[in-house]
């Protein structure tokens, strides 16, 4: 489990890497998604289960990629760091991911969440 955790990390880690290297206007976006999905998510709370949120922003990943030949990080990355979340929320409830590996996941992508939305507030 704690080589696989930790594999998780690194892919997401290495995707927020990538979007933070995006233009301005795109990693506001791409934030907003996110954070409205984690704000939905904490929201329903047990009304609607984790499973099932990251079953939805696995399929919209899924879905961008497929549909395109040639997706862009700007396009995907915003499911795919909700679905890593998602993931990492669900991996420690579950206890089926390393709790450290969950934590980092989790922070760094909340992170980024609030360090874009004060960037769009401030203008």
């Amino acid at each position: 489990m704690f080589f696989r955790s930790l594999f998780y990390e690194r892919t997401l880690l290495s995707i927020l890497e990538k979007v933070e290297r995006l233009p301005l206007h795109n990693k506001v976006e791409i934030a907003t998604r996110v954070g409205n999905f984690i704000n939905h998510a904490k929201s329903v709370g047990d009304a609607v289960p984790l499973s099932r949120l990251l079953e939805v922003a696995r399929n919209e990943r899924e879905k961008i990629i497929t549909q395109s030949e040639d997706p862009v990080l700007a396009q995907w990355a915003g499911p795919a760091l909700a679905e890593g979340w998602c993931a990492a929320m669900l991996g420690v409830s579950e206890e089926s991911m390393e709790k450290n590996c969950a934590i980092v996941i989790i922070v760094a992508i909340e992170d980024f969440v609030t360090k874009c939305a004060e960037i769009r507030r401030n203008g």
